[in-house]
């Protein structure tokens, strides 16, 4: 991803800690899709499955 999952990354973890969930970083990266493009949105999922794993979200 040309170096940049170190600033994805630390967008995620900002909109954690602003009360930002999961589902609403995954509906904004879906968002972004047309944007960006296939690769680029799958490696931001990637960054935030790292961030907040699937495993740790509280039904």
């Amino acid at each position: 991803m040309c170096g940049t999952e170190s600033q994805i990354k630390g967008h995620i973890k900002g909109n954690i800690n602003v009360g930002n969930d999961r589902q609403s970083l995954i509906n904004l990266m879906t968002q972004l899709l047309p944007y960006v493009g296939y690769q680029r949105t799958l490696n931001a999922i990637n960054c935030l499955n790292e961030i907040v794993p699937i495993n740790n979200i509280i039904n």
